[in-house]
């Protein structure tokens, strides 16, 4: 950072290079105790435990964070001095102790020492954040064991007839040349490759027809059935060897039950208003049209007036890979139903609308029936969409068979496709970043690489700032979710306005006056959920922007997807009120004491019955939302570590990194023969020649 009113001042830079030491110290020690287990002393400390190939896996991952401490120093123009003490402890603690030392860089603790600047905080920030990784990831190594957990998942998946013998090469090379930066990559691609789930959404009003639907698809009625509309919390319905529900809490840790125990949580009868705080169930079946990877969600009903449903149903709209419309054939196609289709079409989203209870018309009234939807459906949402009669009679059962054998078979095959494509697309990226990280590797022990410091430092530093902005947002986001049972007196007075206002338009009070104070009390708390969710929104296109930028600037081909990492913000908790019975009406003298005085005395009475309440419900999903930000802001921070790591281990060997000897250079080009083939015939004859003369350097 130059010198100026955002640098660090002088006490905050020999706190820096201080910690800094101490965190070299503490390497140290690992070091230490690698070389102790490692000898044939009569009188160990430890146990050696470390077997060869993992010691040098932590031999490498060590000297990355060391490489990215000289470069912290470098960065702000301190110069290091080194290390001195031997480490004594055992590398479990000594890595606890290590992670405190970097958590003490944040901004919150160097405000000791002085002022720090908002552009110095997001550098400090950053500086933690990837340091913090890097520790955190050689401890889940060590907790993994010998580097068998990825060759074991490799080996499960080709097993199971996966095309992954690019994937293995690949592994074996990273393993035997120490790239510990594409470990993460390696692990990420795996965990595509074992999902082969396909969730398929039901969506419809109140009494559609939903719940009958799946149990009808799924050969059992496990799920509840009845003209009650269901709480706001979808069910989510998996593959499971026996059947079971697991449920989560607001307030508490999720816990598995019986799964004839569903309607406790589930139903609007036996779950008033979400009592228990609810926020996700999850169903287990061994039913084989779940056995490949299908997964169904039944979800909240539109327009139900007892539950929020109408709102969770729609904020579920991102997640599933298809949607499925239900209309009841004897109703007709509503506002509800072609909203939902249109949100389906924003988010991208396959739709399928089917036409439910066709056994209660005739052939010739359902076709017409049929064909009055897709009418509607084409002249409100410029879509032409096919509509699939299904019943759930047994008499009807042939229906149901050939909906799904002709769309969802094919939409889920021609999905898993999709991702194989894309899985080999990423194993593809991932093989040229391996070549170019040994092809430097070699060419670094040769000569100096084309390129200026200044770029690649400047890779280095936007990967800093954006390390800094996940930690910022996160405690932001926190930060506005906490603040938000403090809004309580400025709802009520949002909610008084408001009955005032349909008051005026002579809409009649009692359950009309209920419905205006819930949809009030909903408005007014997911527009600040939605400000939670759009900075994390923003954050996510900022974090892939800047990577993809730095792949670029790198000349590296693996790099994130359009919409990889705006696509994990999803999930956001929709408040749930409960409950809402108020007895209000207008205000005496309200016409002699003016709008204010009216609006000042309906907030106060609404708020001495329903302050308690509201506030109870406020407090829960404040949580919730609180832990939904950190799990987001987790992902976006694992999936933007995964390719930041190898973005800034191929800067640090272009920088400098170390010279390979004779050795180590043949057996790197036959690391490129068996990645590359005879393509690369031509690096093998340059680095021959460059061996030849420059044998000294060597």
């Amino acid at each position: 950072m130059a010198p100026g009113k955002d640098s660090l001042n002088e006490h905050q830079a020999r706190r820096l290079r201080i910690t800094c030491q101490h965190a070299d110290e503490l390497l140290s020690n690992i070091e230490g105790i690698l070389n102790e287990s490692a000898s044939r002393t009569a009188f160990p400390r430890f146990v050696p435990d470390i077997a060869p190939a993992q010691r040098r896996t932590i031999e490498d991952y060590i000297a990355r964070v060391r490489a990215q401490l000289v470069r912290v120093l470098v960065g702000q123009g301190i110069p290091r001095e080194p290390p001195s003490v031997p480490a004594s402890r055992s590398i479990a603690f000594t890595l606890v102790s290590l992670d405190i030392s970097v958590e003490e860089l944040k901004p919150k603790y160097m405000r000791g020492y002085g002022n720090v600047s908002e552009a110095a905080a997001t550098e400090l920030n950053g500086i933690v954040g990837e340091l913090h990784g890097l520790v955190t990831r050689l401890d889940r190594y060590l907790a993994e064991g010998v580097g068998q957990d990825l060759k074991g998942r490799l080996q499960r998946l080709e097993q199971a007839g996966n095309d992954l013998q690019l994937l293995s090469r690949i592994e074996q090379v990273v393993a035997e040349r120490g790239l510990v930066e594409f470990r993460g990559t390696i692990d990420s691609i795996l965990d595509r490759a074992e999902d082969r789930t396909f969730e398929i959404a039901v969506f419809g009003r109140v009494s559609s027809g939903k719940s009958s639907l799946l149990n009808a698809v799924l050969c059992t009625q496990v799920l509840p059935v009845g003209v009650t509309p269901i709480t706001s919390v979808p069910t989510r319905i998996a593959y499971g060897e026996k059947p079971s529900i697991t449920v989560s809490f607001a307030e508490s840790p999720a816990k598995s039950y019986e799964i004839t125990r569903l309607g406790e949580f589930a139903t609007e009868q036996e779950n008033p208003g979400n009592a228990k705080h609810v926020t996700r169930i999850v169903v287990t079946l061994p039913a084989a049209r779940l056995g490949e990877g299908v997964t169904l969600m039944d979800t909240p009903g539109l327009g139900s007036l007892a539950t929020s449903g109408a709102a969770e149903t729609l904020a579920y709209l991102p997640k599933c890979d298809l949607g499925v419309v239900l209309i009841d054939a004897g109703s007709t196609l509503t506002a509800g139903d072609l909203q939902t289709i249109l949100a389906l079409q924003e988010a991208a989203i396959p739709v399928n609308v089917l036409l439910s209870k066709a056994d209660l018309l005739s052939p010739q009234d359902c076709e017409k029936t049929m064909q009055y939807v897709k009418q509607h459906i084409a002249l409100e949402c410029n879509l032409e969409l096919p509509v699939h009669p299904v019943s759930v009679l047994p008499s009807h059962v042939h229906l149901l068979n050939r909906w799904f054998g002709e769309q969802i078979l094919p939409l889920f095959s021609r999905s898993q496709d999709l991702k194989a494509a894309s899985l080999q697309r990423k194993i593809g990226a991932l093989r040229e970043s391996v070549i170019s990280a040994l092809q430097i590797q070699i060419e670094r022990s040769q000569r100096s690489l084309p390129g200026t410091h200044e770029e690649i430092r400047a890779v280095e530093a936007r990967l800093r700032l954006a390390t800094g902005l996940i930690e910022e947002t996160r405690s932001a986001c926190e930060r506005e979710a906490g603040e938000m049972a403090g809004d309580i007196p400025e709802i009520f007075q949002e909610i008084a306005s408001r009955v005032m206002d349909a008051w005026s338009q002579d809409t009649v009070p009692g359950i009309a006056t209920e419905e205006v104070i819930r949809a009030s009390i909903l408005q007014f708390v997911q527009e600040r959920a939605r400000r939670i969710q759009g900075s994390i929104g923003t954050l996510a296109i900022r974090l892939q922007k800047d990577l993809r930028k730095s792949a670029e600037d790198l000349g590296i081909a693996d790099m994130p997807g359009e919409d990889e990492f705006p696509s994990l913000v999803r999930d956001m908790p929709v408040f749930d009120p409960g409950t809402i019975s108020a007895s209000v009406s207008r205000p005496a003298y309200a016409a002699l004491f003016g709008r204010r005085f009216a609006v000042n005395q309906l907030a106060n009475r609404t708020h001495q019955q329903l302050g308690e309440p509201l506030g109870q419900a406020l407090a829960s999903y404040t949580g919730v939302l609180k832990e939904w930000a950190g799990l987001v802001t987790g992902q976006l921070r694992r999936r933007f570590e995964t390719y930041a790591e190898r973005y800034r281990a191929q800067a640090d060997r272009s920088l400098g990194g170390k010279e390979l000897t004779r050795e180590e250079i043949r057996a790197t080009e036959e690391d490129l023969r068996l990645l590359h083939g005879d393509t690369y015939s031509r690096v093998t004859s340059t680095a021959r020649e460059n061996e030849r003369g420059n044998t000294g350097s060597l």
